[in-house]
């Protein structure tokens, strides 16, 4: 700021508010100092009595109005000519004594203002006229508490800025902390729809190699009941393209249709039982997290089997945390007869979603008793709306 704006008071980057509250600030403050001036009077003419002039309280009325009228310049001095600690002695020594300079003449002005305005009332009062000097006397008079009340002024206004930037810093701070929250969950939306969009067609390819081998196999009806099961599969998948959660009942019905693809590759040799507990149906899970364990336990589990082949989808709730097991009878941590494909690409995946949609609130667990084949059991909170105390790792914004 170079030069003096055409309204001292208006909002300015060192007063940061309205000017209508910063008048009302002003007029509070010099109607503290002029009732306490007041208050010296009244106890003053009680300990001595006299009789105060017409012109005299015309001048104390004046002179508190010219004070008010002049904070304006106090706070444009106190922006121009900023008094802080990290001034050296020197540069602040230099800004105390043209503060002390800019209130002597101000003092000297508002004194002689004072005396134009209201010697003519003095002289009808008193009937001869005021002299010169008492602008000097009434100067002398007020300089020393005069000063003390300049500085508090400057005071005041460098404490009102600090609690402003303050407030500001504060409120920078909040947002800043709100704009990483929403970068982050944004961030993690994108990671899990990565990770989704990989899985996908992991899952699609070995449904196509399988339709392939039908094909081949020169079983058409299979491969043709095959694709329009795959086709069920994927209008649900696309349905909920854009959720990355979706409730365990949505998630169990892409499983099931997921699971009809496989029964008919495996005819009547897979049976498939649920053991759903209903209070957690409406939980919120992630999509497709069902599938690349269902296809792990068909895949190297049962896949081996030249009798019965069995699957078992379970969930319930334990506590706060959603239990999601899927259990197969197939050969455990016995030795396979044939190597398969891409081992463990889906259960990778599948760790790495939960990390991002749950941190260290989830884990994927594996159970295989000998020869009693293996359990896949997946702990998750267990959720039932967009607002929980998970918010900060769950980017539940698609949903």
């Amino acid at each position: 700021m170079k030069k003096l704006p055409p309204h001292l008071i208006e909002k300015a980057p060192g007063l940061p508010c309205s000017s209508s509250r910063i008048w009302k600030y002003i007029v509070l403050f010099w109607s503290f100092q002029a009732g306490i001036t007041l208050i010296e009077f009244s106890l003053n003419s009680w300990v001595n009595p006299y009789k105060m002039l017409y012109a005299g309280w015309a001048q104390w009325v004046l002179h508190w109005i010219l004070w008010t009228l002049s904070t304006p310049l106090l706070l444009y001095m106190a922006q121009l000519f900023p008094l802080n600690r990290q001034q050296s002695r020197w540069r602040f020594a230099q800004t105390f004594l043209i503060h002390l300079l800019a209130f002597t003449v101000l003092t000297f002005t508002v004194r002689s203002i004072e005396y134009l305005i209201i010697s003519p009332l003095y002289r009808w009062e008193l009937g001869k006229e005021l002299p010169w000097n008492n602008i000097l006397k009434w100067f002398v008079g007020e300089y020393s508490w005069g000063t003390s009340l300049y500085l508090l002024v400057l005071v005041l206004y460098n404490i009102f800025l600090f609690d402003n930037r303050y407030q500001q810093l504060e409120k920078q701070h909040l947002a800043t902390e709100l704009t990483n929250s929403q970068l982050k969950a944004q961030l993690t939306d994108a990671q899990l729809q990565a990770l989704k969009m990989q899985l996908n067609p992991h899952f699609l390819f070995n449904t196509h190699h399988a339709i392939v081998s039908l094909m081949l196999q020169h079983d058409n009806r299979k491969a043709i009941d095959m694709v329009t099961a795959l086709s069920d599969l994927l209008r649900g998948v696309l349905a909920h393209q854009d959720d990355n959660f979706l409730t365990l009942r949505e998630e169990l019905k892409l499983t099931q249709q997921y699971l009809t693809i496989q029964q008919i590759r495996f005819q009547d040799r897979l049976q498939i039982e649920y053991d759903i507990d209903p209070g957690a149906e409406e939980s919120l899970v992630p999509q497709l997290i069902l599938q690349p364990l269902v296809e792990n336990a068909i895949t190297h589990g049962i896949a081996d089997l030249t009798g019965c082949a069995r699957i078992r989808v379970a969930a319930r709730r334990v506590d706060d945390f959603l239990l999601l097991e899927v259990f197969d009878n197939g050969v455990g941590n016995q030795p396979r007869k044939r190597k398969t494909a891409g081992n463990g690409l889906g259960l990778s995946n599948t760790r790495s979603r939960l990390q991002q949609a749950y941190g260290n609130q989830a884990r994927l667990t594996f159970a295989q008793p000998p020869g009693n084949g293996t359990t896949v059991a997946l702990t998750l909170p267990c959720l039932f709306s967009l607002t929980t105390q998970y918010d900060d790792q769950i980017p539940l914004a698609h949903h």
